[in-house]
């Protein structure tokens, strides 16, 4: 298991956890800790993980966004680099193999709204806030904002909260779409790793499948994603999980999954 300074990672059978370890700086992200996490979801996928569970320490934040005064001291070469670095991680992140759930308490700000919306499913804490407030600092977000939030919110309303960035509540949060599910304060990581254990249930290459599907087939035309969508389930249908998955039906058991 790697050992880092401000991430925290365990694994569970099929779930890894990635923690941030951050709680007197409300989790900010600096160079360091993005880099960390980039290493981090890297571990998790050479481990073979169906779920990760990214979460952070203390309830005061999930993370308030970047660590301003380490971004004071940039010249402009050293705030490109971050922010290129920012976004090679949420990429990741966004790409990886596992099913990324994020559990947010408290503050999600900036980069770590950003964060949240990396992840495949957000589950939230029902006082938890959500914003986009870099155009108060003169700034638009740089870690991809611009470009998941109205995918999965619409252009309308996301232009409404990169333009003005302003709070919303985890409440009109999921009313959006944004979260995935709300649970009561204090039991958000036990929503979170619930759902996680159902999909670790599942088939392991189905699980995959579904994400690469969907994210594949929502940057391509209506055509070409059901042609993919078409020629994974006829490749996932000659696959042992496939067969076992029939067979324990029919025989009313449980089944047992090889992934293969």
């Amino acid at each position: 298991m790697p050992e880092f300074t401000h991430v925290k990672v365990e694994t569970d059978d099929d779930i890894g956890t990635i923690r941030i370890d951050r709680p007197d700086q409300l989790n900010a992200l600096n160079t360091n800790v993005v880099d960390e996490l980039y290493d981090a979801f890297a571990h998790l996928e050479e481990a073979g993980v169906v779920v990760v569970l990214l979460r952070t320490t203390g309830d005061r934040a999930f993370v308030a966004g970047a660590d301003l005064k380490e971004i004071t001291e940039f010249s402009n070469r050293e705030f490109l680099e971050f922010q290129k670095n920012s976004r090679e991680t949420n990429d990741y992140i966004a790409e990886h193999p596992a099913q990324v759930i994020a559990v947010v308490d408290g503050l999600a700000y900036g980069g770590g709204f950003e964060l949240a919306l990396a992840a495949d499913m957000i589950v939230s804490e029902e006082s938890a806030t959500f914003a986009v407030p870099e155009v108060k600092l003169g700034l638009i977000p740089g870690g991809g904002a611009t470009q998941r939030l109205p995918r999965i919110i619409g252009t309308n309303k996301a232009k409404e909260l990169l333009a003005t960035g302003e709070t919303i509540s985890a409440d009109e949060a999921k009313s959006l779409g944004l979260v995935n599910r709300l649970a009561e304060d204090g039991s958000g990581l036990d929503a979170a790793r619930g759902l996680a254990e159902t999909i670790a249930d599942r088939p392991p290459l189905a699980v995959q499948e579904v994400k690469r599907v969907v994210d594949g087939g929502v940057e391509s035309s209506l055509e070409t994603g059901l042609s993919y969508e078409q020629e994974v389930t006829y490749q996932l249908f000659d696959s042992d999980d496939v067969t076992e998955g029939i067979q324990a039906f029919l025989e009313d058991r449980d089944p047992e999954f090889t992934g293969s």
